[in-house]
């Protein structure tokens, strides 16, 4: 995502709401599904930015062939302006989206809680809430449900919200506003890029694209409190951006994939601490590439054993073996999209499948995986406008 300008946000106190454990009603007419149907919801652009031609109407569920890996399309939510983000609850009954907008369209950006519909899987909304920053960029829950995670690109702001008993969302319980800068000219001020949980959920990381940061919080979910623990952040170098991040199923391993550099830093892990300790930098690119890339997604396959990254530009999915000893890559190579500018992908339930957002040519591609040695093989692809986060159940 191109930099957007830098907004002052003035904050307010908001009423802490409780975030604590709470229990979920199945619908009694809840029609049952095979094992091996699965939905795949994606996030659009609308509207058209600075950085994007946005061309969708909202928010697409697809369903999804496990055989075949091919896609359907099931239902759409229009209405929101930008859902660029958005995920299922951990129960697939709800929603979580945020509305990735600027100063033109309002006072703030907003997110929104929706629920599904068991038998049709249509969207009705529930609510929303103001994000406390401009261009709201990811969206992320824990699996008990309780509390909702949301960073916006513009103005450094990271909120928390109680997730209520009927899946909607309360007022924000925590707004943190993060500060820094870089070397880069995308990074002129704090940019948050996603907030991802440790694996026991006890703490909250930040990759900061425009500090060089990973934040790193303690939870209370009773409170709805996100707390800087002892080492606050993981620095990452000079201009190098970092987007997303994802734990290795061990607990032992971390890797960050950097925007603005196209390397992916390696970390090991400390659990006891939320500390992430450095131990490899490595490129996304071929050595003999020239041209223009922007890093955007990171994924690990569900056994471990491999690791993928998108590279816009250079529009493909980079591929590395993992050591699960010392957490080391070792690259394996490089799968051309078949799309321009692939922002968001997923590895579907089961490890079988990888699918691709290709964000500017309006593309959803899939690959099947060699479970062998993690490369990618060409299957199939579905037209979906302006694509841009994948996220299944």
């Amino acid at each position: 995502m191109k930099n957007q300008p830098y907004c002052c946000i003035a904050f307010f106190a908001f009423a802490v709401v409780s975030c604590a454990d709470k229990s979920r009603e199945t619908a009694a007419d809840k029609a049952p599904e095979s094992a091996e149907t699965h939905y795949v919801l994606v996030g659009t652009y609308t509207k058209k930015e600075g950085h994007v031609d946005g061309k969708a109407k909202g928010i697409s569920i697809l369903k999804m062939d496990a055989a075949t890996g091919n896609l359907t399309p099931h239902t759409l939510k229009e209405g929101i302006i930008n859902p660029s983000f958005a995920t299922f609850s951990p129960d697939g009954n709800f929603v979580y989206a945020v509305s990735e907008t600027g100063e033109d369209v309002g006072p703030s950006g907003t997110v929104h809680a929706f629920s599904v519909n068991p038998k049709t899987q249509e969207l009705t909304k529930l609510n929303e809430q103001i994000s406390h920053g401009f261009a709201p960029c990811h969206i992320n829950t824990d699996q008990q449900a309780r509390c909702a995670f949301v960073a916006n690109y513009v103005g450094g702001v990271v909120a928390v919200y109680p997730i209520q008993k009927d899946g909607s969302l309360a007022p924000a319980s925590d707004v943190i506003k993060l500060e820094g800068k870089g070397a880069h000219p995308e990074q002129e001020a704090s940019h948050p890029h996603s907030v991802i949980l440790s694996p026991d959920e006890r703490f909250a990381f930040v990759p900061d694209k425009g500090a060089d940061k990973i934040w790193v919080f303690e939870i209370d979910y009773a409170l709805g409190k996100l707390t800087p623990v002892a080492q606050p952040f993981a620095a990452v170098h000079a201009g190098a951006g970092p987007r997303h991040l994802v734990f290795h199923p061990n607990g032992n391993f971390a890797y960050v994939i950097n925007e603005l550099d196209a390397t992916i830093t390696g970390f090991r892990y400390d659990a006891a601490k939320g500390i992430l300790s450095e131990t490899q930098s490595i490129a996304t690119l071929p050595s003999d590439y020239q041209g223009f890339n922007a890093c955007a997604d990171i994924h690990l396959s569900p056994d471990g054993r491999f690791l993928y990254g998108s590279n816009r530009g250079h529009n493909s999915i980079v591929i590395y073996s993992v050591n699960e000893t010392n957490g080391q890559l070792q690259l394996v190579g490089h799968e051309p999209t078949r799309g321009d500018f692939p922002r968001n992908f997923m590895i579907a339930p089961g490890g079988n499948w990888l699918y691709v957002a290709n964000q500017n040519s309006g593309n959803l591609v899939h690959f099947k995986i060699d479970q062998t040695n993690g490369k990618l093989s060409h299957a199939g692809e579905t037209l979906t406008p302006t694509p841009v986060c994948l996220k299944a159940k």
